[in-house]
């Protein structure tokens, strides 16, 4: 065990949730000065936590501080800014046949909360679903995952130096670590990662009854028609698809295009991977590299599955792999089946869009679902098909960084939310205070029923019930 005993891990719910039962819920300035507190970790060891991500991931200094730092200083500032507001009591009376009910909703933290964070952008997803539930009073225990060492092993050390074990503390370790983590008894489980180990999760947990979060991933499918092409948005969609070398859950996973447009999409990809990469993309300091050598193994294999338009070259030394273009799959490959999750994208060109979406070819139940077009009535096509909790139209990945937005995913993509209002609500539950204003009893509601009874209450039910 890298970090501590199997009895200390066990044991971890227990010794945070007894100290929330022996302070009480949290104030609000006691819950905000927790998230300034996380604040000024993150702007104090941004140039480690970059340092580390590079280290990790290979990934630029730009993608390192956007899609994790930056992203997670915003959420902060504005569940600060509206916490006040979405803890607020929720008041109501209601007449009914002699007595008034006086409700009172309070959002309530369910305890100790355990968060195991991916390897693609280990800092925010780490680091995001506590902001949410520190916002709604909880205490939280931090898994990162192995695969990003140098982070996971960053985050411990700063997080655990600040904060008390009581409160927010970071476990490291691999997938023992995190079986004993997800068999303690915490009051919920968040996590985040492949749907293979998602189910291996929510299985643990349904043996201890404990509330699950996932969040997965998918085929996130991207269209382009006729009407959506510009050089502006095929720049959008290769900046997407190639951001963090592809290793990003919402990230487009294939492309397709009509085929009055495909060899001018096919140019226009390739002209903005040289614009953005150069010609020789490992020399770049502005491309990543993949996280583990069985990733690496991955990414080939796809390669080798439809021709090579663009780029294919590899270095598995560097765990480099060049962004690449494949067009002419095979039905049934694995490419066009399994989540890609790489800097790979195919290119598939269609006629039809009611025919391509008939075929079953696309994923319905992804994260997200992309498609650039100024023809509505095709836009509205795509988003009755897709069963995602959000489609983006002309527009790719943007979407995730708001805090206005709820992040999840339905069905194969996971299930619950958060970010934002979003991830304060996922994190507590309602807890409502009933009172009763007597101003005369109703006698027919009690035993003994009779036939005289039952004809009162069908014709005072909405005053009686």
């Amino acid at each position: 065990m890298p970090d501590h005993d199997n009895h200390f891990l066990k044991t971890l719910p227990v010794i945070q949730r007894e100290e929330l039962l022996s302070t009480g819920r949290p104030s609000l300035e006691a819950r905000k000065k927790q998230l300034l507190k996380l604040k000024t970790i993150l702007l104090e060891h941004e140039a480690a936590l970059i340092e580390a991500l590079h280290s990790d991931l290979g990934k630029p200094a730009f993608e390192s501080y956007s899609s994790e730092i930056a992203i997670l200083l915003n959420e902060i500032e504005y569940v600060c800014k509206h916490l006040v507001k979405w803890n607020r009591p929720v008041r109501s009376r209601h007449l009914k046949l002699g007595y008034v009910e006086a409700l009172k909703k309070v959002r309530h933290p369910y305890g100790s909360i355990l968060i195991i964070g991916s390897w693609n952008y280990p800092v925010q997803l780490s680091l995001m679903p506590a902001i949410g539930a520190i916002a709604a009073g909880n205490r939280c225990v931090i898994k990162p995952s192995e695969h990003a060492p140098a982070t996971a092993e960053l985050l411990k050390k700063i997080i655990n130096h600040a904060f008390s074990l009581e409160q927010l503390h970071v476990v490291t370790g691999d997938g023992q670590t995190a079986s004993l983590l997800t068999s303690a008894p915490f009051d919920l489980i968040f996590f985040t990662g492949s749907g293979k180990i998602g189910k291996v999760v929510a299985e643990q947990a349904a043996k201890q009854l404990t509330p699950v979060i996932l969040e997965l991933g998918g085929k996130n499918p991207c269209m382009m028609d006729e009407t959506g092409y510009s050089k502006g948005a095929i720049r959008e969609i290769v900046w997407g698809k190639f951001l963090n070398a592809g290793q990003t859950c919402i990230a487009p996973d294939t492309l397709f295009v009509h085929h009055s447009i495909y060899e001018k999409a096919l140019n226009e990809i390739s002209a903005s991977i040289s614009a953005f990469y150069g010609d020789r993309p490992q020399a770049s300091r502005d491309y990543g590299r993949i996280c583990t050598d069985a990733h690496f193994q991955k990414m080939v294999e796809f390669i080798g599955q439809g021709n090579v338009r663009l780029g294919g070259e590899h270095d598995r030394n560097d765990r480099f792999i060049s962004p690449t273009v494949v067009t002419d799959i095979k039905p049934g490959s694995p490419i066009l089946e399994e989540e890609i999750f790489g800097p790979v994208l195919p290119v598939i060109p269609y006629t039809d869009l009611k025919t391509l979406l008939a075929s079953g070819r696309l994923q319905r139940d992804t994260l997200t679902g992309y498609i650039f077009s100024k023809d509505e009535h095709q836009i509205q096509q795509f988003k009755d098909h897709m069963r995602s909790p959000t489609i983006s139209v002309n527009q790719v990945i943007h979407h995730a960084a708001s805090p206005h937005i709820a992040f999840g995913g339905v069905g194969r993509s996971g299930y619950g939310a958060y970010h934002g209002k979003s991830g304060f609500l996922a994190f507590s539950y309602e807890k409502t205070e009933y009172k009763t204003y007597h101003y005369l009893r109703f006698q027919g509601k009690f035993p003994p029923y009779s036939d005289r009874n039952m004809q009162a209450l069908k014709k005072l039910r909405k005053w009686l019930l």
